[in-house]
């Protein structure tokens, strides 16, 4: 199964449809992976249905039902989130704890126990009911993906989605840079960046030595800048969790590494999304055009 256009897609309305249907029957699957510890199993649902989201997004403006469908898969992604959500902060507090100061020995050892805790909490609350609604919605997705009515076959299906990526990520950049702490910004930049790199992954095949790297300079930022909101987590729970004098050297620690990311994230997007959208996306229909010829 290929998150990626194929010769064989009769056209790009086929191969959107084909698309979701391989991602639900992956995440489908997981239910029948008795190895994965429920994180992992959750882990790898959520990003199955940003994968599925994204492709929504791209079309979004030539498919009438894809706020419904959108509304369905966010449901049931939140609906156990929560279990992910504790897995990150005990990630987000190991790759600190190798950094932190020998005086913040005390305060790493405190809050892990605590996350410990939390995590065995939400792995009570994200029981059989929970997954059992996210699989009856998988379930229902799939029987509808393909008959989904996709308007345009042409590469106009997907022009105002790559667009839409494209300027939300230079807008969110541009807030981000201009505040010192606009954690919602890049909140909202990390998702644009995130839909341009699925977007990116799905027309690698066009022309894969200039596609290529581009995705995966995409997919690096999209993981920097989802490591910051990790970290933004972070520094509120902790907030609440500890008393201010354990909880200081470890928010100074992660605004630290926060800086670092912001700096890094804000070099990658400035060359990703250089110029405007609309140049981009025309050498983009033009590939696929020469592409499609080729088949």
């Amino acid at each position: 199964m290929t998150y990626a256009l194929l010769p064989t897609d009769r056209d790009l309305a086929t191969a959107l449809r084909r698309i979701a249907g391989d991602e639900i029957a992956e995440a489908r699957a997981l239910f029948d992976a008795p190895a994965l510890s429920e994180g992992e199993r959750v882990h790898r649902l959520r990003k199955h249905v940003k994968k599925l989201r994204a492709l929504l997004r791209l079309s979004a403006a030539r498919f009438p039902g894809h706020k419904a469908e959108d509304r369905a898969l966010r449901d049931a992604a939140r609906a156990v989130s929560g279990l992910r959500d504790a897995e990150v902060l005990r990630q987000t507090l190991a790759r600190l704890t190798a950094k932190a100061p020998p005086e913040a020995a005390a305060a790493t050892a405190h809050l892990g126990a605590v996350l410990a805790e939390r995590h065995r909490a939400q792995s009570e609350t994200v029981g059989p009911a929970a997954l059992a609604a996210f699989a009856a919605t998988l379930a229902a997705a799939q029987k509808r993906a393909p008959g989904w009515d996709l308007r345009g076959k042409a590469f106009t299906l997907v022009e105002d989605g790559l667009a839409t990526a494209w300027t939300t990520a230079q807008k969110y950049q541009k807030r981000s840079a201009d505040s010192e702490s606009l954690d919602e910004s890049f909140h909202d930049w990390r998702k644009a960046a995130k839909d341009h790199w699925y977007h990116a992954t799905l027309f690698t095949p066009i022309w894969p030595q200039i596609m290529g790297p581009r995705t995966e300079a995409a997919g690096d930022l999209a993981d920097h800048l989802g490591d910051h909101h990790d970290l933004a987590v972070f520094r509120l729970e902790i907030g609440k969790l500890l008393p201010r004098s354990e909880a200081e050297p470890l928010d100074a620690l992660a605004a630290k590494q926060q800086k670092r990311l912001e700096k890094k994230a804000q070099g990658l997007s400035s060359r990703l999304f250089a110029g405007p959208a609309a140049a981009e996306i025309d050498r983009w229909r033009l590939w696929w055009e020469l592409w499609s010829k080729r088949r």
